[in-house]
């Protein structure tokens, strides 16, 4: 059965991409939801705006184990590994994911604002995820994720 499992890729911009890209050649699909930021700049009083990934160093990623066995998404170019709990892969709720995909920077045509997602998260839960979206730290943001999934497991 298809679910969604959190992958961690090799650090670089690079990797993500090559990992994407050779992950769809083997049937996997992929989400990285990014987030707008803005930097002082080194050289002057003036921000830069960036675009980077809400969860740095780790992507999504949806397929079915035993059509693609999860050595082959973990062998592909650019992944570091699959994340475990309790030395187990474990998928992520489906909840989780729907409440991810409605984050403004994740919608899609398939995940469009009018398309009604129920979710059994509860309201504090979808709350904890909101307040870590809006983190200011990548790492931060990465490591409050990673506690809140191992809690909800």
């Amino acid at each position: 059965m298809e679910n969604w499992y959190l992958t961690c890729y090799k650090s670089g911009t690079p990797n993500l991409y090559k990992a994407q890209n050779l992950l769809y050649k083997i049937g996997v699909t992929t989400l990285s939801p990014s987030i707008r930021t803005s930097r002082l700049r080194s050289d002057s009083q003036t921000y830069r705006f960036i675009v980077e990934p809400i969860f740095k160093g780790y992507l999504f990623t949806f397929f079915d184990p035993e059509k693609v066995h999860t050595r082959k998404v973990e062998h592909c170019p650019g992944i570091s590994h699959l994340v475990r709990f309790a030395n187990t892969i474990v998928p992520i709720r489906k909840a989780v994911m729907d409440e991810i995909m409605c984050l403004p920077l994740c919608m899609n045509d398939a995940t469009n604002p009018n398309h009604k997602i129920t979710t059994s998260l509860k309201e504090s839960q979808k709350e904890q995820i909101k307040n870590i979206v809006q983190q200011k730290e990548a790492h931060a943001r990465t490591a409050l994720f990673l506690a809140f999934l191992e809690a909800i497991q």
